[in-house]
């Protein structure tokens, strides 16, 4: 009887011991899955802008005339082409930026009344500009919207600075080269 007894308790021992093995490495599954979470969160947070300060500027732009606006001390002139700017075919980007040390910056096209989906493209610094003047160039689209022949398209445009990132709303009109 005695026997039996040891058995038993040594088979509920190795049983227990098998529950709190799993349970220990589930637990250490998801310490590691948590450290990893937190590492990789951290390190993106040190590859972005989220310490930076943030500007917003937001101008009218006819795209027939060219786009110009003042982002602190420095200009910023945006050409879009085909300045009809025709839904789903390609668009030539050309951003000049001048007072403004920009190490990245990118564009996307949105809906002013009805966001479309975001499809962000950055623009490719050239050499050989005008002095003071960096000249960033690239090429986006715009999607077609199927409720709302009228759309209204803005150009958000990113400049990322060392210190600052300036995000500028240009509110595009192409409609007959005309302002309203």
């Amino acid at each position: 009887m005695r026997t039996c007894k040891l058995i038993l308790i040594l088979i509920m021992m190795k049983n227990v011991s098998k529950h709190l093995s799993q349970f220990l490495l589930s637990i250490a599954l998801l310490l590691g899955l948590l450290l990893v979470f937190y590492l990789s969160r951290s390190l993106n947070k040190s590859e972005t802008s989220v310490d930076k300060q943030a500007f917003q500027t937001v101008s009218y732009c006819n795209t027939f005339k060219g786009c110009q606006t003042r982002v602190g001390d420095g200009s910023i002139t945006l050409s879009i082409l085909p300045a009809s700017m025709p839904t789903g075919q390609p668009l030539d980007i050309k951003a000049e930026v001048s007072g403004l040390a920009a190490e990245k910056v990118s564009m996307e096209f949105v809906g002013r009344d009805m966001p479309m989906g975001l499809m962000p493209f950055n623009l490719q610094k050239q050499s050989g500009h005008a002095s003071g003047t960096d000249l960033y160039t690239g090429t986006g689209s715009i999607t077609f919207c199927t409720t709302d022949s009228k759309m209204v398209w803005v150009a958000r445009l990113k400049i990322e600075t060392r210190e600052a990132v300036h995000t500028i709303l240009f509110e595009l009109d192409n409609v007959g080269g005309v302002l309203n």
